[in-house]
């Protein structure tokens, strides 16, 4: 298995200090020894001019159709690069390799990639861009994205788009309406900033951006213990918890209530987290499973949402009787069988399963990930599919610092911060203007991918990060809205911030948000009658009919109102629930 825990990892020029493990005081940020060299290139995000950094010692080629190192290096012979260093991207043809010159200048790269790009064997050649809060790879590629404003007539459209040298591969891409897909003719990155910034500025255009290929982190960490501790987040003695056991009295989750996970994959057939089958965007699968075994952050946060309850296995999630839907949109960044800590991801992969989400039927998604460039193409995917009734939840950072991370810090999601035990925010979680609530994050149980892949060769692992806190807010929103699924995100962000536990300085704090999430207080908020357990047919009593239903229903049984305690198998006892509320419901 690929090394995991706090490891320096030196690949020739480029190396990497990722500091995977949490200690047992805080859990120490990501860092990258990769220097970040200023450079006067700069990019539109939202309209936003944004500096752009770069790691001038590597560079970023792309081959179409080559996935082989072997034959990759033939093509990148006498540019001044050493080919031993050159490994894949996730993103087939596209290839990471070190310069021979670790110290060059911005100039000196700006000239290797006007070298490289003119020869015939290498289709795209761009520097390794260094972008976001985390100055982490941003790579540009030679594919566009346009998005008009609905202003703008069908004519002047079309001129606009002959303009521009290539051909649309997608139009509405992702079902977004005027926004537009295009490979260019462009060899280098260069050449592609000058095209779309230059378009971004321009009357009728709403945002132009490159198809960016990028990196960003799990906000998370690897397992401190293997032995099975209390789920505090969900009760504990001292009551700082999200009060679980009195929202389960009320619901334990619909299962018709579906919680997308934007992340590395979700392990398609854990015995241990409640799901239905997911997608896979970045092109190595067709299912929302793990491809690599790098992949596992996606399982463990998918069942701080919906691990399933009452099976004797594992964890419990916050909402077991609802669902998850993985949605990959993330590969696992490995270097030579290294696993560096980092996701890759490229715009168009990331639009695609945001909208597949909304289109699945989720009213809930999680983005446990940030620190990367951020991107309009995928902020208008957030934005437009919130206006169609999606809430979005994402993890603020892992830094400590007072800066959401991005996506989380936009608008159309709401940011959680990690709290410990005792109640109080973790050391590492990131705060400040912006954030929605807080919610359990530190010492987090959880489902592990099965067997050796995964963060450890059991099914479970005991974790710390924001990336977990994120999803327990997502669990109760799903609560919510099992309760009165008609709700909007608005009215759900009313629901959770106005039912909170207080923590810090009284009302809203950049500390904690509106305070620690509640699922007993928000699904006691809702004015709706409190369900009659084992009353199977509505009537307001429970008696022979409803005994009738539960023997009929007997044996494996997935999402029957005989299964009263949502784990999938009508049995013994769902015959004691039902026998215990006999008679007129209350």
């Amino acid at each position: 298995m690929a090394l995991r825990g706090a490891a320096f990892m030196a690949f020739h020029h480029f190396s990497l200090i990722v500091p995977l493990a949490v200690s047992a005081i805080a859990q120490a940020d990501v860092q990258s020894s990769w220097t970040v060299t200023q450079t006067d290139f700069t990019r539109f995000v939202d309209g936003i001019e944004m500096p752009l950094g770069m790691d001038t010692s590597r560079m970023a080629c792309f081959q179409d159709g080559v996935v082989s190192p072997a034959v990759a290096r033939r093509a990148l012979e006498d540019h001044g690069l050493d080919l031993d260093t050159l490994v894949p991207s996730s993103s087939e043809g596209w290839m990471y390799v070190d310069a021979l010159n670790p110290n060059r200048t911005v100039k000196e790269v700006v000239d290797s990639v006007a070298s490289l790009s003119a020869s015939p064997d290498v289709d795209f050649v761009s520097p390794i861009f260094l972008a976001g809060s985390k100055s982490l790879p941003w790579i540009v590629t030679r594919d566009i994205i346009l998005s008009f404003e609905n202003t703008l007539d069908e004519q002047s459209r079309d001129q606009l788009l002959k303009t521009i040298p290539g051909s649309i591969i997608e139009s509405d891409l992702a079902g977004m309406t005027g926004v537009v897909l295009i490979e260019t003719d462009l060899s280098n990155a260069f050449e592609v900033l000058d095209l779309v910034n230059a378009l971004d500025q321009m009357p009728g255009v709403k945002f132009a951006q490159t198809d960016a290929l990028w990196w960003t982190l799990p906000l998370g960490g690897v397992p401190n213990d293997p032995l099975w501790p209390q789920l505090w987040g969900l009760e504990q003695s001292n009551d700082m918890d999200m009060d679980a056991l009195g929202a389960w009295d009320i619901t334990s989750g619909d299962p018709n209530v579906l919680v997308a996970i934007f992340d590395d994959g979700l392990d398609q057939d854990h015995p241990d987290v409640n799901q239905i089958p997911g997608f896979n965007f970045t092109g190595n699968g067709s299912t929302g499973d793990h491809v690599t075994e790098c992949d596992a952050h996606g399982t463990c946060v998918a069942s701080c949402v919906s691990a399933v309850v009452n099976n004797g296995t594992g964890a419990v999630g916050i909402a077991p009787t609802s669902r998850s839907i993985g949605m990959k949109i993330f590969n696992s960044v490995s270097f030579f069988g290294f696993c560096l800590g980092f996701l890759e991801s490229q715009d168009s992969w990331t639009v695609n399963g945001i909208n597949q989400a909304a289109d699945s039927g989720a009213q809930v998604t999680n983005s446990s990930w940030g620190g990367g460039g951020a991107s309009s193409v995928i902020n208008a995917a957030f934005s437009s599919t919130r206006a169609a009734g999606v809430l979005h939840v994402g993890a603020a950072g892992n830094d400590g610092s007072t800066t959401i991370s991005w996506p989380a810090s936009s608008t159309s999601l709401i940011a959680v911060a990690a709290l410990a035990s005792s109640g109080n925010r973790a050391s590492f979680s990131t705060h400040g203007q912006g954030l929605f609530c807080s919610a359990p994050g530190e010492g987090i149980w959880c489902a592990d991918a099965v067997g050796s892949p995964g963060f450890g060769t059991g099914d479970t692992v005991q974790i710390d990060g924001t990336s977990f806190a994120a999803p327990y807010v997502a669990g109760v929103a799903a609560l919510v809205l099992s309760v009165d699924p008609s709700l909007t995100p608005d009215e759900i962000e009313d629901v959770l911030a106005t039912t909170c536990m207080d923590r810090g300085a009284s009302g809203y704090d950049t500390e904690y948000g509106w305070g620690f999430v509640n699922a007993q207080a928000a699904v006691e908020s809702l004015d709706v009658e409190t369900p009659c357990a084992g009353d199977t047919n509505g009537d307001a009593v429970v008696d022979v009919t409803d005994v009738l239903n539960v023997i009929s229903d007997y044996g494996p049984c997935n999402s029957c109102p005989t299964d009263f305690d949502g784990d999938n198998l009508v049995g013994v006892n769902d015959i004691l629930i039902l026998l215990d509320a006999f008679g007129p419901c209350p």
